[in-house]
């Protein structure tokens, strides 16, 4: 099958994309500065000697020059905001009690082994849940971390209903504080985990890269064409590029209850302060929910604006996208259909009425759906996009890519709360 190389930008679409959030879009480095405590100033300008040294040590023998996916989602956060880059969410059943939900937060990438990298305590990270069906954030969970160094704990506040919504938040009433890298209760049944794990998260980004250069953000603004390679590396060859790597974590184990009774759509975001909100205001600066959403389907340089969107603003937009890119890989129109009928709004959908389930799965199965660390969301995404999975279509597949034959390493997991493995 013969793709033209320049196909993937010709075929993005130039209309229907929402205006970008100027205040946040046009945020520079010394905008920020200024918004900054001195703590946080010292978190962007602290000394880098020693990191850069451990990092590139890591980077030349382990990695590629650069990682995305979502770990380093647009220039600016994967150079100047860490803490505000989101990598991963979770959304699954207890495995140790059957009544609770765990809802799980990556982000901060790339942690080298023996790294300790401080919490910001300008970043405000939420989970938000939409119960009634129309993408709409009913219930939030915010977080924040207070203090430098050793001293620093973390705020809690809900699970309420938002008295905001969008993208712009308002910090709601304190529930629970806690020290952080440490397990810690709440009197409703709640538990909590806010600290540095194993990067759970599993893919051979660097063939990746080969595959389509424009998603490493280093190579901006002129990567080499895409699908010049039309191949993961076969098994035995294929490599976890994020095995090397901590990451930061919000980890949350709930009663079902707490959240809704059936359907839920699930999100998180990051927001920080800026000039033009009031003192307790915050404006969002990344969402994420679905993986390999964004990272296959959009054009690097248009990430940034799909991260000031809210899941229903971006949902015309996200869709656009798919399409263009089913097109310009040559596969038929029922594989887009397929991908924006589970994919967009860009929540990670999950049944509460139900006992357990599978990734998509409440979707395609009527399970309870969400999404498990362990959940293989590259080889589910690859094998219907470029394969014939769930559609049966297998006009202009790809065989090459409907893997990228790296799995979960049961190393990386724990079997109890927090789940996520003990970081390197």
């Amino acid at each position: 099958m013969r793709i033209n190389a320049w196909s993937i930008t010709s075929f993005i679409p130039t209309e229907g994309r929402f205006p970008i959030d100027k205040a946040v879009q046009n945020m520079g480095f010394l905008s920020i500065k200024r918004s900054l405590s001195w703590t946080g100033a010292t978190r962007f300008f602290r000394p880098l000697v020693a990191f850069v040294a451990i990092l590139l040590v890591v980077l030349i023998y382990a990695t590629p020059q650069a990682l995305a996916s979502d770990h380093q989602d647009t220039t600016f956060l994967a150079t100047k905001l860490t803490a505000a880059d989101l990598t991963d969410l979770f959304v699954f059943e207890s495995p140790t009690n059957p009544k609770n939900v765990v809802l799980v937060m990556d982000f901060d990438p790339l942690i080298v082994s023996g790294e300790k990298r401080p919490f910001d305590p300008n970043v405000l990270y939420q989970f938000k849940i939409d119960n009634t069906g129309d993408s709409i954030e009913d219930v939030v969970l915010q977080f924040n971390v207070n203090g430098k160094g050793s001293q620093q704990t973390v705020t809690v506040r809900g699970p309420y209903r938002p008295t905001t919504v969008g993208t712009e938040s308002a910090l709601l009433p304190v529930t629970w504080t806690g020290q952080l890298n440490q397990t810690f209760s709440a009197s409703n049944g709640m538990k909590f985990f806010v600290g540095t794990r194993k990067d759970p998260f599993f893919f051979d980004l660097e063939q990746f890269f080969k595959i389509i250069p424009d998603r490493n953000y280093s190579l901006q603004p002129n990567p080499s064409p895409p699908f010049t390679v039309l191949t993961f590396r076969p098994p035995g060859q294929a490599k976890d590029t994020l095995a090397p790597f901590n990451v930061h974590s919000i980890i949350v184990e709930l009663p079902r209850k707490l959240l809704g009774s059936g359907k839920i759509g699930a999100w998180m975001t990051t927001s920080v302060k800026t000039p033009r909100l009031r003192k307790d205001h915050f404006a969002q600066i990344e969402r994420l929910a679905v993986p390999a959403l964004n990272e296959l389907f959009m054009d690097f340089k248009a990430h940034n604006n799909s991260n000031l969107q809210t899941p229903t603003q971006d949902a015309s937009n996200q869709s656009q996208f798919i399409q263009a890119f089913v097109k310009a890989i040559g596969r038929p129109q029922g594989i887009a259909d397929a991908v924006i009928s589970v994919a967009i709004p860009d929540v990670i959908q999950a049944d509460l009425s139900k006992p357990s389930g599978s990734y998509f799965g409440t979707q395609l199965g009527n399970n309870f759906g969400g999404r498990r660390p362990k959940d293989d969301v590259i080889d589910v995404t690859a094998s219907v996009v470029f394969g014939d999975a769930v559609t049966g279509i297998s006009t202009g597949i790809i065989p090459g890519l409907t893997s990228d034959n790296v799995g979960p390493n049961n190393a990386n997991f724990l079997p109890t709360f927090p789940y996520l493995g003990n970081p390197l």
